[in-house]
């Protein structure tokens, strides 16, 4: 994923900035975290995500798939239905946010999380 959110001032690529482009956009981080117990049927991913509305979720699903983060499974059965899953490399990444989470539980309290927000 290069964009211009992922390069420096002088135009080199930047992976740390790419990353967090990526995990920036609203329901990434979720997704992938909700992915990391295993397969998920598109409506039963919504309802655990919960607030994103199915047009926006499928389009981050596109674009993890894209990526090579997810990997989107058609069921063949009446009716048939997706399934999405981690791929290794989608797992590593969902697995290196878990410290982040832990850090913003022990770290970050409403008040901090209002100064951060603006």
């Amino acid at each position: 994923m290069e964009s211009r959110q992922a390069r420096t001032r002088d135009g080199d690529f930047c992976p740390v900035r790419a990353t967090l482009a990526l995990v920036g956009q609203r329901w990434v981080p979720r997704i992938l975290y909700e992915l990391l117990d295993g397969k998920r049927r598109f409506n039963d991913l919504a309802a655990t995500v919960g607030g994103c509305n199915s047009r926006t979720l499928r389009d981050r699903l596109k674009t993890l798939e894209e990526i090579g983060l997810v990997e989107r499974h058609l069921v063949a059965t009446m009716p048939p239905w997706v399934e999405y899953e981690l791929t290794e490399s989608g797992r590593e990444l969902a697995q290196a946010m878990l410290p982040l989470a832990e850090w913003g539980r022990e770290h970050m309290q409403s008040e901090m999380l209002s100064a951060v927000e603006g």
